[in-house]
């Protein structure tokens, strides 16, 4: 498997098989019809550049984890209980206040703290999504 424009070593390949396999184990547990691996594999992909940009930021690892964590609820959640057949980032992250905070109680934690570590991480991901300007002209939905 080649990406376009991306020179043709092995080097190049096994990154691309690694990156891929990653993903595939990030999302594992998000879909179970083949119809919605395609959504969540763009919300996956999303949510690890989000968590790659985290690394760039200057949090401990132990925060950099709980966001990594919180991805991955996020992940589930909006796979789960979202209903969208296309991943749009600017309708999926449009609003700072976190969905599914009954979902992530029952399903996950209901404790204060984790509560607040998940709507922080939702934060994070509306303002990444906003810098990236994918929030220019997205529609909003009641979800």
């Amino acid at each position: 498997m080649f990406l376009v424009g991306l020179p043709r070593n092995p080097g190049t390949q096994a990154m691309i098989i690694e990156e891929e396999q990653e993903l595939e184990d990030f999302i594992e547990d998000w879909y179970y019809r083949e119809e919605m691996h395609v959504f969540a594999k763009a919300l996956g992909r999303y949510l690890l550049e989000f968590v790659d940009h985290l690394h760039e930021q200057d949090i401990s690892e132990e925060t950099r984890r709980k966001h990594t964590d919180n991805c991955w609820y996020i992940g589930y959640l909006e796979c789960n209980f979202g209903y969208r057949d296309e991943f749009v980032p600017g309708e999926v992250f449009y609003s700072p206040e976190a969905p599914y905070d009954y979902e992530f109680k029952r399903k996950f934690f209901g404790s204060r703290s984790a509560m607040m570590a998940y709507r922080s991480t939702w934060r994070k991901l509306h303002v990444y999504t906003r810098a990236l300007g994918h929030l220019d002209g997205a529609k909003r939905d009641s979800s």
